[in-house]
């Protein structure tokens, strides 16, 4: 156990991400991203009232994405609980990031596009946070079968994912041992240009 948790209490909110990616038809894939709050204790509003615990937010985000370039070209969201009004109306604050690809910067995009009083706080973030789950998505559908880089479509996409992973994280600085060697592997399997 954490050392931090032994210091815990009960729990007064969870907040869960869940994110699932199917194939569809040619050239496309959809992810769908639920973020879900839940107070687990009653609380009051600013005004003194009581609000009995449950559900706080539940939201959906359905994309539809072009493969391998990993552009959004639809969206629907789905709204299923809020807590005001106001809330509901902006299911299409989103619309915006269609057409965007989910590459490098894709997250200050999306913030400079929904962020803040054009949208939804927990919407930009349910987005962001399923910006690398689509990566990882695209690349458990794409490699279901075991790639030939030998073929020139294989090896194209495989240099997208390549050029995609670059500097994504320390694992995969352009100097790491697992990039040198995906690179080194892509220049052997290859066709040649």
């Amino acid at each position: 156990m954490s050392r931090l948790l032994k210091l815990a209490g009960e729990p007064a909110h969870t907040r869960n991400i869940e994110i699932t990616t199917y194939e569809s038809y040619d050239n496309h894939i959809i992810t769908e991203g639920r973020l879900k709050d839940v107070r687990l204790r009653d609380y009051f509003k600013f005004t003194g009232e009581v609000v009995n615990a449950g559900t706080l937010h539940d939201l959906r985000l359905i994309l539809l994405i072009k493969i391998p370039e990993l552009i959004i070209e639809d969206l629907d969201v789905v709204i299923e609980t809020v807590p005001r009004s106001d809330c509901m109306l902006i299911a299409k604050s989103l619309d915006p990031v269609i057409g965007m690809a989910v590459i490098g910067g894709f997250s200050s995009k999306v913030r400079e596009a929904a962020g803040g009083i054009k949208g939804c706080t927990h919407l930009v973030h349910l987005l962001t946070t399923m910006a690398p789950a689509v990566m990882q998505g695209y690349w458990a559908y794409l490699y279901q079968q075991k790639p030939d880089l030998s073929k020139e479509k294989n090896a194209k996409k495989a240099g997208l994912m390549s050029r995609g992973l670059k500097d994504s994280c320390f694992t995969w600085r352009e100097d790491g041992e697992a990039y040198q060697k995906m690179i080194m592997l892509l220049n052997e399997k290859s066709p040649a240009e």
